[in-house]
């Protein structure tokens, strides 16, 4: 591993050098990639937008976002905490990050490509709807933006 990512792994999770080298060889590779190009990601915050909401029991409205810097900023956030959305969002935010992550690697400028990308889509709740059986139905568009 290099001294870059396993200094910020040691100072984020204070990883000591005995786990290191007790880390698989594909672990150690995908924490690499991770530390090795977090500077560069953390730059940006991951904003999952309510562009639609109907009848929602938790009271998710339109315009609501929640605000990923890369863990969830409830303070930034202004939308209610519903597991049924919180869940789906969870699994999209995860998606968003590893993209990341892979394209800084690859060297590629402006992680704000992730916005052009095939993950840069919806997230819904798990509600399903009054078309298919549920009540409320809440749609989230993903993108990420510049910090500062």
């Amino acid at each position: 591993m290099n001294e870059v990512a396993k200094t910020l792994m040691q100072q984020s999770v204070g990883i000591t050098d005995e786990d290191l080298a007790r880390l698989q060889p594909d672990a150690e590779r995908r924490m690499e990639k991770i530390y090795s190009n977090a500077p560069q990601v953390m730059q940006y915050r991951l904003i999952a937008e309510v562009v639609q909401s109907k009848y929602c029991f938790a009271g998710i409205k339109e315009g609501d976002r929640m605000v990923f810097n890369p863990f969830l900023d409830a303070a930034a956030s202004t939308c209610p905490l519903c597991p049924r959305a919180l869940i789906p969002v969870l699994v999209a935010v995860q998606q968003f990050w590893e993209r990341g992550f892979e394209l800084a690697d690859r060297g590629v400028e402006g992680v704000e490509e992730m916005n052009d990308s095939a993950l840069a889509g919806m997230a819904a709740c798990l509600d399903p709807g009054l078309e298919y059986g549920g009540l409320g139905h809440v749609g989230f568009r993903l993108h990420c933006e510049r910090i500062g």
